[in-house]
Order: C-alpha cells, then sequence, then structure tokens
C-alpha cells in the first residue's frame, strides 16, 4: 500500500516537472503561448504601472466607469458574462487583481495586506475614471476588497455592489466568534499549509478549474476560450503562492484575531448606496455571517438567489444582471 501510494505520488511530481519544464506540448494550451498579458475574450488589453506592480486588466464600452474586482481562484476575464451586456453602457474595466493572472506577484507575504490591495484600486480609480467616483461590483475576495474600498474611500464609490463577500471586519469578527462560519472557513488553515501548496503545484491549473466549473464547461455555460483563459491565468509562475498569500496575509488564526486584527477598523461602515447579491445555499459563508452585514452597511439592498453556486454571475447569469440593472438605475 505504502509503495503503491509512493509510486502515485513520484508519478505526480513527475508530471509537474513535465508541465512546468521544457516540455511545452500540451496541446492547444501551452506556457509558451500565455506569458504575456492579452484577453482571450475579446476584450482590449492593457497594462498600467500600480504601486510599483505591473497590473493587467481588460476594457469595454465607454461612459461610466464600472470596475469588476474578481475572488478567488479567477481574474478579470472571468467577469465575461457581465463584462458584454454591462459595457453597451458602462466603461467596464476588469483588473487581474495583485497577484493574478497577468499581473505581477510580489513575493512577500505582506505585500498582500488588504490596505496593498485597496490601494492598488484606488490608484486603479485614479487611472481609468479621473478620480470621478464609479460603480465597483466584486465576489469572494473581490467583493471583501470592494467593501473596503467604500469603508475608507466612499467619495471614489458612487454605487458598490457584491455578490457572496462580506466585509473584511464582519469576516474576521465571525471568524472569531461563530462556530458556524469557522467551520465553513475551515478550508483555509489546510490551504495555507505546505501540504495545501505542494498541493497545487503538483496538481497544476486544472486542479484550480474544478469539478464546478467543468461541469459548466461541459454544459456550454463557459466556452473554450473561457477554459483556456482560465488555465492560461493559472499557468503563470507563482500564481498559486500569490493567491495563497491574500489568505496567508489577511486572515489570522482564528483564536489569534484580535483588535489589532481589523483594517481599518473593528466597526468599520459602509455609507455608499450597496447591493448585495447572496446565494442562499453558498457553502463559503453561513448564515450568522450573512444575518450580520446589515449592522454594518447604512444603504443596503440585499437579493438573495436560491442557489448553492458561489459564483451565480456564471451559472445565474440572467438574475444577477437584472438585479445590478435595478439597483444601478433606482438609486
Amino acid at each position: 500500500m505504502k509503495i503503491t501510494i509512493m509510486l502515485s505520488f513520484l508519478i505526480s511530481i513527475a508530471g509537474f516537472v513535465s508541465i512546468s519544464g521544457c516540455d511545452n506540448n500540451q496541446g492547444t494550451l501551452t506556457l509558451q503561448q500565455v506569458n504575456e498579458p492579452k484577453s482571450y475574450l475579446g476584450y482590449s488589453s492593457n497594462t498600467v504601472m500600480i504601486n510599483g506592480l505591473r497590473f493587467h486588466y481588460v476594457e469595454s464600452g465607454s461612459g461610466p466607469v464600472i470596475i469588476l474586482l474578481h475572488g478567488f481562484p479567477y481574474f478579470g476575464e472571468t467577469w465575461d458574462p457581465l463584462l458584454k451586456p454591462l459595457s453597451k453602457r458602462f466603461h467596464v474595466v476588469a483588473p487581474d487583481n495583485r497577484g493574478y493572472g497577468f499581473t505581477e506577484k510580489p513575493p512577500e507575504i505582506n505585500d498582500y495586506k488588504i490596505e496593498c490591495l485597496v490601494s492598488d484600486v484606488v490608484e486603479l480609480i485614479k487611472y481609468v475614471a479621473d478620480d470621478r467616483p464609479v460603480i465597483i461590483i466584486g465576489h469572494d475576495w473581490g467583493g471583501v476588497l470592494a467593501w473596503s474600498v467604500a469603508q475608507q474611500h466612499p467619495a471614489l464609490v458612487d454605487k458598490l455592489i457584491v455578490i457572496n463577500a462580506p466585509p473584511y471586519n464582519v469576516m474576521l469578527n465571525m471568524l472569531s466568534n461563530s462556530d458556524s462560519q469557522r467551520a465553513a472557513s475551515g478550508y483555509i488553515s489546510k490551504m495555507t499549509s505546505w501540504v495545501g501548496k505542494l498541493y497545487f503545484y503538483i496538481k497544476g491549473p486544472e486542479l484550480m478549474w474544478g469539478e464546478a466549473l467543468a461541469k459548466l464547461h461541459e454544459q456550454g455555460v463557459l466556452s473554450d476560450e473561457f477554459k483556456r483563459a482560465f488555465l492560461s491565468a493559472w499557468s503563470q509562475a507563482g500564481a498559486a503562492e500569490a493567491a495563497i498569500n491574500w489568505y496567508k496575509a489577511n486572515i489570522p488564526n482564528f483564536d489569534d484575531i484580535n483588535e489589532k486584527s481589523y483594517w481599518p477598523s473593528k466597526a468599520a461602515r459602509v455609507t455608499v448606496p450597496s447591493l448585495l447579491i447572496w446565494s442562499k445555499d453558498d457553502k463559503a459563508f453561513s448564515n450568522d455571517t450573512f444575518r450580520e452585514i446589515p449592522r454594518f452597511v447604512d444603504n443596503l439592498q440585499i437579493k438573495v438567489i436560491n442557489t448553492s453556486s458561489h459564483t451565480p454571475f456564471l451559472d445565474h447569469t440572467n438574475q444577477v444582471i437584472d438585479y445590478i440593472g435595478q439597483f444601478i438605475s433606482t438609486q
């Protein structure tokens, strides 16, 4: 039994070495094809220097600016189902966040602290919108980031839309005090361990593609080009470590969370008009976390989608677009 396990492990390692080494004969997707920033889905692809790092973003349309902030394990073009319809009325900008996709990946864990991530978004707003207020839409970690930008820089945010994510201070508070949220977030300690890191490196981009996205691809919801874009983003050197660093930099051991852990503060509030789109049975967050969010947002609308999907903008796209359109039009 032990020999079999060891052989399987060594075969996996050998496969990983062939993927990351000199053998670039990998069907339609090779590392040589994905080193330079590009759009696989037909958008304008651009780079800009922000806080000493080269950021990649895609954009489409004209008019008031909407910035789309992705979460884990995604990248700017993941927003494709929203980019196309929103760009008919807006100038839509979707960056690869710090450490993701074709954006540069600083090596230090502290380079991924929430205050650094917020500064990135602020500088991007200055660049693409000339300091004028924008609409921000965020999902997962991108949602946490969007809440934080609104807390610290409300003058730069016209409207805020978050999909399946609490504010950072709410998240830390629930990880400190809620057994159900701790259970839902138990994956974090595994993912940030050396075992998780090794598993990422062994399995490669296909691990991140995962069962959920593979199923949507098989159903025709996600195109071949979407998959190519996804695997390209995760084929970048250091992609896995950079993504994990978002967790390492901002989520302490649950028992170690204290007043100093919060940024900008434990009591930070959101005052801009906000829409929260929430999946009723999302396994990433507990019900008590969902119920806690309105206590920290002054002007909040909530729309609940009857699904367990963590990414309803991919598989409940029309519903999400309708909610966004209604919110933007009525506020």
